[in-house]
């Protein structure tokens, strides 16, 4: 990842076209979990791109178990675009509704109240409707750390 697409998301000049070429070469490979979780965490962090939202994508639907920074730093990379007044792309929704359907288990109440505000902003007809069911239909991780109410 830091030899070539670290610096090819970087550069801002990867096209979609190369991104959905690599990205299906990067599909077909094992990659570690901890490599995978420090470009994500990288790419989250990055200047918005659709290249970037295919690689995002791409390892989001890895589907790997990452560690709750990652998670944070994809949810704030899709937050931060609740002032954005122009019309987001499709790559940009279908990366969140992955995000959605792989980790919803995984975020806390917060952040899926957070997405769900960010949904009544950004919206897409399709799309849309997808993620809001799978953030309002699933558990979060913050009810882990509740104790069982004791048995009489």
């Amino acid at each position: 990842f830091p030899g070539i697409l670290i610096p090819l998301c970087e550069s801002g000049t990867c096209t979609l076209r190369e991104a959905i070429i690599i990205g299906s070469i990067l599909s077909k490979c094992s990659i570690p979990v901890l490599h995978s979780s420090a470009a994500l965490l990288k790419l989250a962090e990055m200047r918005y791109s659709g290249a970037n939202s295919i690689f995002l994508r791409l390892l989001i639907d890895k589907k790997y178990a990452l560690p709750f920074r990652v998670l944070d730093a994809l949810v704030f990379h899709f937050l931060a675009f609740r002032s954005e007044q122009r019309l987001l792309p499709v790559l940009w929704h279908q990366s969140l509704l992955a995000l959605a359907q792989r980790y919803k288990e995984d975020l806390s109440s917060e952040q899926k109240e957070a997405l769900l505000e960010l949904l009544k902003f950004h919206s897409h007809p399709q799309i849309s409707p997808e993620i809001r069911r799978e953030l309002m239909n699933s558990g979060t991780r913050d009810v882990e750390g509740e104790q069982p109410p004791a048995m009489e």
